[in-house]
């Protein structure tokens, strides 16, 4: 009844842990695909590795980004299937979060989607690890109210979706090849009438630091991609990008900028001053990162 798809490139560090996690769980996908961009180092033979225990399909998304890639994953599914979770090759999926994600699907009809909650885990030492562990996002993420509350939108790390309303919604768009895919199939899911929703169960998320800024300047891209799709849900002018655009020829502003930050981090409750005052800063140079991703896409992109 559930399939999982999972995407891979170059996901030596954390895949072993993620596939040796579906084989715990209390509910074990009946299919296992991976799609996979072109890795280079051992990430297919350790998939290869777990066929005596997953049912693994393995597929090849020719570098054309994570809409297909996504899209070409849950297509891919045998006919019987009637639930796709979407696990990104470096969650560890809580054991009981299939079980529980099915029982609620099966019995509201109209739940397009639902979703666990991340626990980022960083091994890695350093200020990156500590803020990708302790951000501003990942707590609000953790305010979350779970079902029967409603989302806006769900992420694509760890979410069970329900096959038909992918079917009627069209999938996953390709043109978002960066990121923000996820964004889009929740905002057509729930244009179609249907609720998206998490449950209090919380995921492992292997967290690294050597992509931090790689990620967040094509987060940024990406930004200007939502918002020709979905120009009111994902609105581009917004305040705050008029603000941070500003404040990369006007200075001042970026200290008004951390001083807003500062002021919403030293409210959390685990964040002490010095945490306050050092997550602040990497929060206002990533919010800077993005900022130029958008104004990059903006003026070299293709589309």
């Amino acid at each position: 009844m559930l399939a999982a798809v999972i995407l891979t490139k170059n996901s030596e560090r954390t895949i072993r842990e993620t596939l040796e996690g579906l084989v715990k769980s209390s509910y074990i996908p009946r299919e296992v695909v991976i799609v996979d961009g072109g890795s280079k180092d051992n990430t297919l033979k350790i998939v290869e590795s777990f066929r005596d225990r997953l049912n693994i399909k393995i597929l090849y998304d020719e570098g054309r980004g994570l809409g297909y890639a996504r899209d070409l994953g849950w297509r891919r599914t045998s006919k019987y299937i009637k639930y796709v979770a979407m696990i990104d090759s470096d969650v560890i999926v809580d054991r009981d979060f299939f079980k529980n994600a099915l029982q609620i699907l099966e019995k509201d009809g109209k739940l397009g989607a639902i979703g666990a909650k991340l626990k980022p885990k960083c091994s890695e030492g350093g200020i990156l690890a500590k803020f990708q562990t302790k951000n501003l996002a990942i707590h609000l993420h953790w305010k979350e109210k779970p079902y029967p509350e409603e989302i806006i939108a769900t992420h694509t790390a760890c979410t069970v979706f329900r096959k038909s309303v992918l079917r009627e919604v069209g999938g996953f768009d390709p043109y978002f090849r960066l990121a923000k895919e996820d964004s889009d199939i929740s905002f057509r899911i729930r244009k179609a009438g249907y609720k998206l929703s998490y449950l209090e169960h919380y995921v492992d998320h292997l967290e690294t630091g050597k992509r931090f800024w790689k990620i967040n300047f094509r987060y940024g891209r990406s930004y200007v991609h939502i918002s020709k799709k979905h120009p009111i849900e994902g609105k581009l002018w917004t305040k705050k990008n008029i603000l941070l655009t500003f404040s990369l020829i006007f200075f001042p502003l970026e200290l008004l900028i951390w001083l807003h930050y500062f002021m919403r981090y030293i409210k959390l409750d685990d964040i002490n001053f010095s945490d306050a005052f050092i997550l602040s800063l990497v929060e206002t140079v990533r919010q800077m990162v993005r900022t130029l991703g958008m104004l990059y896409e903006i003026i070299f992109g293709s589309r």
